[in-house]
């Protein structure tokens, strides 16, 4: 009889302790988890917003900074080589579609090898006198403009100057190379010169604003010298700030 009962009790035992190392008793006997907290954490901080620059105002006069909107702006040479065809050809003479340079001006403010209007092209098909006429015309990359009551003053990134003087004064040869005086007079808001160009043929500008005020129009009128034809370059320059002066 008393081997049975410690057969009864061993097997107690041993189902006892394998209760202990079940599972369930593994799991019950974990440590707890982390609490959730009592009050709600704070939301992130919200990104930094987007610095936008400030928008240019219009202007109501020229006076300011511009700089030279390359894709709106003609590509002289095309309409100097459009103007040799005859009646103008596509896109030349007075009133064809306008073509952008599409590349850095003369000169470049990079300090890059870009001649006028995207290297030098001496001689070509286009001739000598058609050369002269580009670098006649070149555009600056910016121009910096102050009005005074008798003249305007155009200063571009090379600080090379043109003083337009509208009271009809005879003009003095100037002893510096880097200022250029030119005449002119007002039509209106409109600023027009009277100037010469290769070979003493009669030339002009129009500088005027746009309606919006946010853009300034500078085109030349050049004599050809072919039945009182002209050819006709615009170059478009946008309101902008000078980063030296910021």
């Amino acid at each position: 009889m008393v081997l049975p009962r410690l057969k009864a009790a061993a097997c107690v035992a041993i189902l006892g302790g394998l209760g202990l190392c079940s599972p369930a008793r593994v799991a019950a006997q974990a440590p707890p988890g982390p609490l959730p907290p009592t009050h709600p954490l704070p939301p992130p901080p919200p990104a930094a917003p987007v610095k936008k620059k400030p928008e240019i105002p219009p202007r109501k006069t020229l006076a300011g900074y511009w700089k030279l909107n390359t894709d709106e702006s003609d590509d002289p040479k095309q309409r100097i080589a459009d103007a040799k065809r005859p009646n103008g050809g596509p896109g030349g003479g007075m009133g064809g579609p306008r073509v952008g340079i599409g590349y850095p001006p003369y000169p470049d403010p990079n300090g890059g090898p870009n001649g006028p209007y995207g290297g030098p092209s001496r001689g070509g098909a286009s001739g000598e006198n058609a050369e002269r006429i580009r670098e006649f015309v070149h555009p600056d990359y910016s121009q910096t403009i102050v009005l005074t009551e008798a003249e305007v003053d155009s200063t571009n990134d090379q600080d090379d100057k043109q003083v337009f003087y509208t009271d009809g004064r005879k003009l003095q040869k100037s002893k510096d190379s880097a200022v250029q005086q030119v005449s002119a007079h007002w039509d209106g808001p409109k600023l027009v010169t009277d100037e010469k160009g290769p070979q003493g043929k009669k030339a002009s500008r129009t500088f005027e604003l746009s309606p919006d005020g946010k853009q300034l129009f500078e085109t030349w009128h050049i004599e050809t010298g072919r039945s009182n034809s002209s050819i006709e370059i615009r170059y478009v320059y946008d309101a902008a700030r000078d980063q030296h002066l910021e």
